[in-house]
């Protein structure tokens, strides 16, 4: 069962690479020349510092950079321009704050995503621990800088404070408009708060472009609830540090969970974070087992549990209503649902020893999984799940190790 995951993921990763796709989209060079050209989309959640783009669907690639490509899009997708000038990539993080409250400005050539498109148009950067956001008046003005930085006040680590600049930058870009006015105090240093603003101003000028609010509306946060019933195939269960003994078959046992999905809004919704409460049957009667040549016997009681893991998962596209996917993940808590509280020792009837289930675990065992999933709607997955001991951690050791085939059934 091993080696077959273990083959089926390295196809899956080989997948991976081959899910990015050339789209449609142009580039406009440093000398002005708009070209159409077909751009590999890689969904960026960060912005690029460059991109592989080709003149034709058959030509050889092509990277561009802020120094050789003035702007480039992905047609109804998303949209860059160069930017050459000051960014400060002072963290927000409280634990890396500066104590210095002006912002700490260094020069820079990158690219901005442009999210705002009108008379004002607004930017973004986001990179490593730092978001930033740029304006500028019209589309041939100069790109400036709106100013936020947190701050330790008085190089007192326990005291941050904010510089808030770029709320009296609001305003006088806003001069002429009483709607904004009103709004800039109280707009927050976010994407979703500054777009608002910069749409009240361009929605009073006809022609305004729309153009790059469209990739922002596309990557908002997604959330799948499915139903998932399955069989798990428990490998022979070995008890260990206990008298010798046979130890329990392999079994069969139903599982039925409720999957709570948040598909990430970046890198085209190829990556989500899933989790699953399930509930797994083990063994629904008592079952005897030999120890030390016949002389002693353990009984293995029901066993039922319920688990919760949490899992990253990976999507490649086949086309539009197809995917394969990949997740691997943790269990975070497995709590013990059947009554039995011990699995008895006896000899001849008499119980000279118990061997202590645990009531419940916690990061004691991992999950591996590949699916397939149609129309968003219709899932299958194979999963393995690694071993998890039965018993309280001191004492006889049995660790339960199970594959699942799992069909599920998305409710929305």
């Amino acid at each position: 069962m091993k080696k077959t995951f273990s083959v089926l993921f390295s196809f899956c990763i080989a997948l991976i690479c081959a899910q990015i796709k050339f789209e449609k989209g142009y580039i406009i060079s440093s000398n002005d020349v708009k070209k159409e050209v077909f751009i590999k989309n890689q969904g960026w959640a960060n912005n690029p510092d460059s991109f592989v783009y080709k003149t034709d669907e058959s030509s050889s690639e092509n990277t561009g950079t802020p120094s050789t490509i003035k702007e480039f899009g992905i047609y109804n997708e998303v949209k860059y321009v160069s930017y050459s000038g000051d960014i400060d990539y002072s963290s927000d993080n409280t634990g890396d704050l500066s104590s210095v409250k002006e912002p700490e400005f260094k020069k820079a050539s990158l690219f901005l995503k442009q999210i705002a498109t009108g008379n004002k148009n607004l930017y973004s950067y986001q990179g490593h621990n730092v978001i930033r956001y740029f304006y500028s008046d019209s589309e041939a003005s100069a790109i400036q800088p709106l100013i936020y930085k947190k701050y330790f006040f008085n190089g007192n680590n326990l005291q941050v404070a904010t510089n808030e600049e770029y709320i009296d930058q609001l305003k006088a870009i806003f001069s002429d408009d009483n709607a904004a006015q009103a709004i800039a105090p109280k707009t927050k240093y976010t994407s979703n708060d500054l777009k608002k603003i910069f749409s009240v101003y361009n929605s009073k000028f006809s022609g305004t472009d729309a153009e790059g609010n469209i990739s922002e509306t596309k990557r908002n946060t997604k959330f799948n609830l499915a139903v998932r019933p399955g069989l798990n195939f428990y490998s022979p269960l070995e008890i260990t540090k206990t008298l010798s003994n046979e130890g329990a078959p392999s079994k069969t046992g139903f599982r039925i969970g409720v999957e709570a999905e948040i598909v990430l809004p970046f890198n085209r919704g190829k990556w989500s974070v899933v989790a699953e409460p399930t509930f797994s049957l083990y063994n629904n009667k008592t079952a005897v087992r030999t120890t030390n040549g016949n002389l002693y016997n353990i009984n293995v009681e029901n066993y039922s549990f319920i688990s919760i893991p949490l899992s990253v998962r990976h999507y490649m596209f086949i086309n539009d209503t197809s995917k394969i996917f990949i997740n691997a993940g943790i269990n975070l808590l497995t709590l013990k649902t059947s009554s039995a509280k011990d699995f008895p020792v006896d000899y001849d009837g008499y119980v000279f020893d118990r061997l202590k289930l645990s009531s419940s675990q916690a990061f004691k065992s991992a999950l591996f999984g590949i699916g397939y999933n149609y129309k968003n709607k219709y899932i299958i997955e194979a999963r393995y799940n690694t071993g998890m001991n039965l018993f309280e951690e001191k004492g006889a050791e049995a660790n339960l190790k199970y594959a699942s085939i799992i069909l599920g059934y998305n409710i929305f």
